[in-house]
């Protein structure tokens, strides 16, 4: 304690603040409470409270976090067993079939498609679509109009989200990843889009993909 500070002092402000500690519960996880006394008992059980709490809210962050980390394993082998099948593509369009096939057979998507400069031009071409929502950087994650849902995986308009990144050879874009569901809360901004855009990397690295 702060020598300038009389006990007294300290004790005639807490006379007078009844709810002072009551409103403070971090206060009260650091304090050396007695045993016995009046008040003493229910202060102490106030304490063992916000401590208990404590715990619990320790507890739901590690699960959060084992459910993260189990996630994140899941997609690594997703991305894993994706590579290895788009290494025996040929070409384009065997690229295209294995990004789509290793959507529903490893990541457990609703659609998906690879989408190459050139195919269509104007407002309706589908990279314009992805070039556009992407603005910046190279990925995005969120809601899309119906006609962008359409556009970018050739379904029915239908409302929806999708993360999308750009596929790069050099400077050059030649091409994009998307991946969509029908829910509009699948693919949120706050989603991280990590795991994407590595995939877009290793396909703008690979021959096929020329």
């Amino acid at each position: 304690m702060c020598e300038s500070l009389d006990p007294k002092d300290v004790e005639a402000f807490l006379k007078a603040n009844p709810n002072f500690l009551q409103d403070r519960p971090g206060l009260l996880a650091v304090l050396n409470l007695p045993h016995g006394g009046e008040g003493a008992v229910s202060l102490v059980e106030r304490q063992v409270s916000v401590l208990r709490e404590r715990n619990i809210n320790s507890r739901q962050k590690i699960a959060e976090l084992s459910d993260i980390g189990r996630e994140n394993d899941r997609l690594l082998e997703a991305t894993r067993r994706t590579i290895l099948a788009l290494l025996s593509a040929d070409d384009r369009e065997a690229l295209s079939e294995a990004w789509t096939d290793q959507l529903q057979q490893s990541f457990e998507a609703q659609m998906g498609s690879l989408i190459w400069a050139g195919i269509n031009e104007g407002s309706a071409d589908p990279l314009a679509v992805a070039t556009r929502l992407i603005r910046q950087g190279d990925s995005f994650s969120g809601i899309l109009r119906p006609e962008e849902m359409a556009q970018l995986f050739g379904t029915e308009p239908t409302e929806g989200s999708a993360a999308l990144a750009l596929v790069r050879r050099g400077d050059e874009v030649i091409g994009a990843l998307a991946v969509g569901s029908r829910d509009p809360q699948r693919y949120r901004p706050e989603d991280g889009t990590l795991f994407l855009d590595y995939l877009a990397e290793v396909i703008g690295q690979l021959p096929s993909a020329a």
